[in-house]
């Protein structure tokens, strides 16, 4: 079980020093996390238009560039059944970080999971 919290605002928590670096450290993994899901998403997307018989090339997913993909690696790479759940808020001053966990929850859908 991986609780994510939302990405780390330095203007809406006014934090400085060692909580502005740790905010910083919580947004980069965020952001790779999102990078990695696209990537599987895209993946999953080539391989239900061309067939399951087809091999594609293999692609980079960058799971080394943040210690929280890496350590999810694992269950996002498809050897685990997964179960995403995705807060939003229905504040008007949070519909962008809303309107991108939506983003986010439809492309980590799209990936194909096989767990054995």
């Amino acid at each position: 079980l991986v609780d994510l919290a939302g990405s780390e605002s330095v203007k809406a928590t006014g934090s400085t020093g060692v909580r502005q670096k740790e905010g910083q450290y919580i947004n980069k993994s965020l952001l790779t996390l999102g990078h990695v899901v696209h990537k599987l998403s895209e993946i999953s997307v080539k391989e239900k238009q061309q067939g399951s018989g087809v091999i594609l090339p293999k692609e980079h997913i960058p799971y080394r560039d943040s210690k929280l993909t890496r350590l999810l690696q694992p269950s996002l790479g498809g050897n685990a059944q997964v179960c995403i759940i995705c807060n939003i808020s229905p504040a008007l001053a949070n519909l962008e970080e809303s309107h991108n966990t939506l983003k986010f929850a439809m492309r980590a859908k799209k990936i194909q999971q096989h767990a054995r």
